[in-house]
């Protein structure tokens, strides 16, 4: 393993400041790095309306590179959109002929240098099509079963291949470039349940989790679709699961169930490390980040019961709960909305009202009145300023809202970025091309210009601290911190510098 440092790219289809499928990452956390300035209620950017119901969520991207976000969602109206995240015009439609229900994945499927849109259909089709011209590269027919199911698009088998993961009669993973399917996965019902992918066991594998209406959550084999564990709930599983290491140990898996409880399972053996009974269905996606800075992960979770659970990771302990006045049924999405470095939960529902909660405590921030059953809210930067803005479709009356705050802010940053206020020498993090013969450590360089009190730490995408590499007073000199990675997951991590009150963050991206 390795350390590059680059800047926001995460397994080709994570990007700080876009939400590019169902959850924004593989491991559908449903969490964006990116900052926020709505200190109160947002106002509305634009709106369009389609000629049915909005799909259950949008993805964003700057899918044909002319430097401005497209908005790509489906509808009732049996239409995928692809909308100007600037002004909110159409770009282009794809007429299906059913009703599109799931969220669309973008990514570069067959690495022809063009972003892709791959979403499910009522027809039992999954659709690839042309992210710039709006036309049709291919479909394969699912069974004979609407496809709900959003589709998690990733090199699963490490063939430089991208494969396309979706559910529907079972659960199919498809070649990018082709469609073929490559395996496919029969459970005993219907999978509504959107994969999530990790590699859980740590074992150089990909591992694919869903849940399906047979009750059960299942893990599968990324390269050969065997099963490696499944696990029965008492009901029909509709919620799409989360996964992360929740506990600092093993990876674990969060999900809900009709049987109105939030299940977290060990995610190399399936084992329930804790579950908590609400007072409904749970139809809800769960959301995973440390919303307290405890340096614990919490899971952030909605039912039917009308309320938002935040829990913790660890002993699944409820921390918070908020009444609201709507089932939340849809998945809830967490930030740092408001630039106070501390991440806020953003709760849709079937009432009229998005509202927006203290991470910490659950306590009321603001709330947006648009119109009733709000869907999945991506949070991305879909104008470029630098700030992020919400886009969420309202399945009533047809129409896609985007909201910014009212100030128009820019240049909002990243969580933990801050530019330093000190008279010390600026202190700098970088990263040098030294590793051991077993490529399992990397060194990060800084200097301080005189003494001071340093804090070097090394935070996962969560937010949570994963190490401390120096914690003590520093007199002046420049410093080399080796940085052993043996039991960190590939992907995007943040090293952290504070000098007393100077701070400086730069984004690593661990790989294999």
């Amino acid at each position: 393993m390795t350390i590059i440092l680059a800047l926001f790219l995460f397994q080709q289809t994570y990007a700080s400041g876009t939400w590019t499928k169902y959850g924004a990452t593989l491991e559908n956390t449903h969490l964006q790095w990116m900052r926020g300035a709505m200190m109160s209620a947002p106002e509305v950017k634009w709106s369009y309306k389609t000629g049915g119901m909005e799909s259950y969520g949008a993805a964003v991207a700057d899918i044909d590179k002319d430097d401005t976000m497209e908005i790509v969602f489906g509808s009732d109206d049996c239409k995928v959109y692809c909308l100007n995240g600037i002004t909110g015009g159409v770009k282009w439609s794809y007429l299906i002929g059913q009703i599109v229900r799931p969220s669309p994945a973008i990514a570069d499927v067959d690495k022809d240098d063009t972003m892709e849109v791959v979403i499910g259909s009522n027809d039992s089709k999954i659709y690839c099509i042309n992210g710039i011209t709006g036309g049709i590269k291919w479909s394969y027919k699912a069974g004979n079963n609407a496809v709900v199911s959003s589709s998690t698009i990733a090199d699963i088998d490490k063939d430089d291949t991208m494969e396309v993961v979706v559910g529907s009669d079972r659960v199919y993973c498809l070649n990018g470039i082709t469609g073929g399917v490559k395996w496919s996965y029969t459970t005993g019902g219907y999978v509504e349940s959107s994969p999530a992918i990790a590699d859980i066991n740590k074992d150089d594998t990909i591992e694919i989790v869903f849940g399906s209406w047979d009750n059960k959550v299942y893990c599968l084999n990324g390269i050969t679709g065997n099963v490696k564990w499944s696990y029965k709930t008492g009901r029909t599983i509709r919620s799409s699961p989360a996964i992360a290491d929740v506990n600092n140990d093993t990876i674990e898996v969060v999900i809900g169930s009709n049987d109105s409880t939030v299940y977290c399972l060990n995610g190399v053996t399936g084992e329930v490390k804790w579950s908590y009974t609400t007072g409904d269905i749970i139809l809800s996606s769960p959301a995973i980040a440390d919303v307290d800075k405890d340096d614990t992960l919490e899971a952030v979770i909605g039912s039917n019961d009308k309320k938002a659970y935040c829990f913790n990771g660890v002993s699944g302990t409820l921390k918070w709960s908020y009444v609201t006045t709507g089932f939340v049924h849809r998945g809830i999405s967490i930030a740092d909305i408001n630039m106070d470095n501390r991440f806020e939960v953003l709760v849709p529902n079937r009432d009229n009202y998005l509202r927006c909660l203290n991470g910490e405590d659950g306590s009321f921030l603001w709330e947006k009145q648009l119109y009733s059953d709000f869907h999945d809210i991506a949070i991305a930067d879909i104008d470029n300023d630098g700030c992020v803005e919400l886009v969420v479709g309202i399945g009533w009356n047809y129409t896609i809202y985007a909201l910014d705050d009212i100030s128009n802010s820019t240049n909002c940053g990243c969580m933990g970025v801050e530019e330093g206020k000190s008279n010390i020498k600026t202190p700098s993090t970088m990263l040098r091309a030294s590793q051991n013969p077993y490529f399992q450590s990397t060194i990060i360089s800084f200097s301080v210009g005189d003494s001071r009190d340093c804090s070097l730490k090394l935070y996962d995408l969560s937010g949570r601290c994963v190490k401390t590499l120096v914690n003590e007073l520093k007199p002046a000199g420049n410093y080399n911190v080796p940085v052993n990675t043996k039991g960190l997951s590939a992907g995007i991590y943040f090293a952290t510098l504070i000098a007393d009150n100077y701070k400086e963050t730069k984004k690593l991206i661990l790989m294999k």
